[in-house]
């Protein structure tokens, strides 16, 4: 679609259209309504009135046509290439502009503080304004296992544990306020991991973002940010980045949750969403449902499968011994990453593969 195409310049009128109005914007626009109201009605005496009228009328409408379909989009390709600087991330702002937002709002970082305690429910009340009018929302953060959060750590002088910490306090908040939502905004609400650092950052709504970089001993937020147009040079570079690196993400759900089905060599099937952690290349789910059903089961008879497996095929389940220190190391990652605590554990030990 060309910069010359009518559909943009209705979407905007729509969308004006739709804008609330201040009352003192009301008054005016009823002041100016009776005005002209008034001037049409103490010249309705006058010889060829409805001639005059007409003439007037047709060349205010030839203004407006000009002024909407050629002035306006030469001042907006103009400002598209304007850039202005905020001098850090004002998250209470941004999720101010989501509450507007009728198109999509995109987030990239490592990790937010805009999903922290201090700026959060401001922003889901902005979300759930979004996603009632159609806006799409794609969260994309680091994910916490990936060897860029060692990296990131290392640039910022810290240790790369606790950025993993704070990467997952914003999947558990992400997580618990997605499974609030209704399923139409639920549908509309996308967040997921990478595995490669973005080196920028994206905070977008509809067709404006800031933009900033990852710079070594300082968080993004803290520094400059850039806010320019989605269409400028830099907005389309970033929007590409953000695509690449969607393209090769999984979903939070990946991550937070396990889809496992447990099958009984002669009493069919069970499926059950375990959450789990990983130690040493080994997968360790938990779950009082998941371990009720073994306990009335025979293990020699059970089979675990899943395709979020790295290993296809049947997994046998071993139940972790509570008074091992490797059960005490897995409450600890465990609390780390749910915030929460888990009595039992069972390892999923893949099927020994035979080679010839």
């Amino acid at each position: 679609m060309n910069a010359w195409s009518p559909v943009p310049r209705l979407r905007w009128l729509l969308r004006a259209l739709r804008t609330p109005r201040r009352p003192q914007s009301l008054t005016a626009l009823a002041a100016l309504t009776g005005c002209a109201a008034l001037l049409l009605w103490t010249a309705h005496g006058m010889d060829a009135y409805q001639q005059n009228l007409a003439l007037n009328l047709g060349t205010d409408l030839v203004g407006v046509v000009i002024t909407v379909f050629v002035i306006g989009p030469l001042i907006s390709r103009a400002q598209e290439g304007r850039v202005r600087e905020h001098t850090r991330l004002d998250y209470e702002w941004f999720a101010s502009q989501v509450h507007g937002a009728t198109a999509c709002v995109k987030v990239l970082d490592t990790f937010s503080n805009l999903f922290g305690p201090q700026f959060s429910e401001r922003l889901f009340r902005g979300i759930r304004a979004a996603t009632a009018d159609g806006a799409r929302v794609q969260i994309l953060l680091l994910d916490p296992d990936s060897l860029a959060v060692i990296l990131r750590g290392r640039e910022l002088g810290e240790q790369s544990a606790d950025i993993r910490r704070d990467i997952m306090r914003n999947l558990r908040t992400l997580d618990h306020f997605a499974r609030r939502l209704d399923d139409t905004s639920r549908a509309l609400l996308e967040v997921r991991l990478c595995q490669t650092s973005p080196g920028v950052t994206l905070y977008r709504w509809d067709e404006r973002c800031l933009v900033s970089f990852l710079t070594v001993g300082r968080l993004s937020g803290e520094g400059v940010q850039l806010e320019v147009a989605v269409r400028s040079p830099l907005g389309t570079f970033v929007e590409q980045r953000f695509d690449e690196l969607w393209g090769q993400s999984k979903p939070m759900e990946h991550f937070t949750r396990m889809p496992l089905t447990l099958v009984d060599a002669s009493d069919g099937r069970r499926e059950f969403r375990c959450p789990f952690v990983s130690l040493e290349d080994r997968l360790y789910v938990a779950g009082p449902d998941l371990v009720s059903y073994m306990a009335r089961h025979r293990l020699d008879q059970l089979s675990a499968h899943s395709e979020a497996l790295a290993v296809p095929g049947g997994h046998e389940l071993i139940v972790v011994d509570d008074e091992s220190p490797l059960h005490a190391l897995l409450i600890q990652h465990f609390t780390e990453k749910y915030d929460a605590s888990a009595a039992a554990f069972v390892e999923l030990r893949p099927p020994v593969l035979v080679t010839e």
